[in-house]
């Protein structure tokens, strides 16, 4: 089910992004052209980062770059794998 899930999102970002040059090419401005994660999570993202400093942001990516092994973001990665393959049933 999480290849499922895989394959939907990558076809779901290919028909959006073919909308969006769609629309450039053809001088239109309609939602699909400036559609970003902003542009659902708004409200939430300007209060998260009005909470968290830049200094700390870039800690944490510097952080997850250089010094995170390659071992532990995969694991970290097989774990957020797993719980989405079983709290989502199969068809």
């Amino acid at each position: 089910m999480t290849s499922k899930l895989g394959i939907f999102s990558i076809i779901a970002g290919l028909v959006l992004g073919l909308f969006a040059l769609l629309a450039q090419f053809m001088g239109t401005a309609v939602f699909i052209s400036t559609m970003t994660l902003s542009t659902f999570f708004e409200g939430i993202t300007d209060k998260i980062l009005n909470l968290i400093s830049n200094d700390t942001v870039y800690n944490l990516l510097y952080s997850f770059f250089y010094e995170v092994h390659l071992a532990g973001v995969l694991i970290g990665l097989g774990v957020v794998l797993l719980i989405i393959g079983t709290v989502i049933r199969k068809d």
